[in-house]
């Protein structure tokens, strides 16, 4: 696409959907027809299809008389989409193992590596990023789209959970010590290691969630302009 053509929806879609996975779009945050128009330089037409987009990956909710909001999950939905991770991973994980090669372990070593530098240069909002995308990327070497896609809208699920529940003034995320010890433990065959690595890691994530919600930023030139610098 050239540099100034139109955004369309899906581009719309996408930048809200990578401002939720940073953290930087936090839930219960209205999103109106007005404001997305002005962030992106979009007609009405683009943004509710990406509205649609969004809704449909539970990404944001339509609410009657509030228009768009992004998505809040309760402490039960929580609970659930930890649940559902456990499952769907450890399931992908096994075919993974199964059928790992050379190539793969180096993309997954690549990836750390991004997340080493990105927390070295103290870009938070992409660290939290590829830490979530990580997960995606593992997923993705089972080869089980349907599953995948699944996946995908559980990892964004848990990108709203964690800026809902996390510790207040913590930066509650994977540890990329856990996801360079789940690689090694794939590199040396080590199967069991691998899944117990995994489980205790999302386990983790879940113990230290704090169900006091926070109160959303409506900045939405800010945000946005975040997302495109950084």
């Amino acid at each position: 696409m050239s540099k100034n053509a139109p955004l369309t929806e899906e581009d719309v879609c996408a930048r809200v959907r990578d401002s939720v996975l940073e953290q930087r779009l936090s839930p219960g945050t209205k999103l109106t027809e007005e404001s997305l128009c002005a962030v992106f330089g979009v007609g009405r037409t683009t943004v509710r299809r990406a509205f649609l987009l969004l809704k449909r990956d539970n990404i944001i909710e339509l609410q009657k008389n509030r228009g768009a909001v992004v998505a809040s999950p309760s402490p039960e939905e929580a609970r659930q989409v930890f649940e559902s991770r456990l499952m769907v991973e450890t399931a992908l994980l096994k075919t993974t193992i199964e059928n790992i090669a050379a190539e793969d372990l180096n993309q997954l070593r690549t990836h750390l590596q991004e997340e080493k530098i990105a927390l070295e240069r103290a870009d938070i909002a992409r660290w939290i990023r590829l830490t979530g995308e990580f997960h995606l990327l593992l997923a993705r070497l089972a080869k089980n789209q349907l599953m995948y896609a699944f996946l995908e809208q559980l990892v964004f699920q848990t990108s709203l959970i964690v800026a809902l529940y996390g510790p207040h003034g913590a930066a509650l995320n994977c540890s990329g010590d856990d996801h360079r010890l789940l690689v090694d433990a794939l590199e040396n065959n080590d199967h069991s290691k691998a899944r117990n690595i995994l489980v205790e890691h999302l386990k983790t994530i879940e113990t230290q969630l704090e169900f006091t919600p926070r109160q959303p930023l409506n900045d939405l030139q800010s945000i946005f302009a975040e997302a495109r610098t950084a």
